[in-house]
């Protein structure tokens, strides 16, 4: 009887895992993960982006079609060079 009533445990917790498991598998075949550039300008007294770019993400309309914003990244970009004067031209 004790042997029956542990397999029985023992089984129940293997089915609950494979439940867990199984959910788990669907939430991550629901969802598409994204990686979004975003260039722009600002005057140099505004500070370094990386202060508030978390942040500004985290508002609006962004905030409401996404999850979670899992990371950002910010680095600084040559206005000068041959790849970004299509931005020279834009901001002129």
């Amino acid at each position: 009887m004790v042997n029956d009533k542990r397999w029985q445990e023992n089984s129940d917790g293997w089915v609950r895992a494979m439940h867990a498991s199984n959910e788990r598998k669907q939430k991550r075949m629901s969802q598409q993960g994204y990686k979004v550039e975003i260039i722009f300008t600002q005057p140099l007294t505004k500070g370094d982006p990386a202060n508030w770019i978390l942040k500004a993400v985290s508002e609006g309309k962004f905030k409401e079609n996404t999850n979670h914003v899992h990371a950002t990244s910010v680095s600084p970009i040559d206005l000068e060079s041959d790849e970004y004067k299509w931005l020279r031209d834009a901001t002129n």
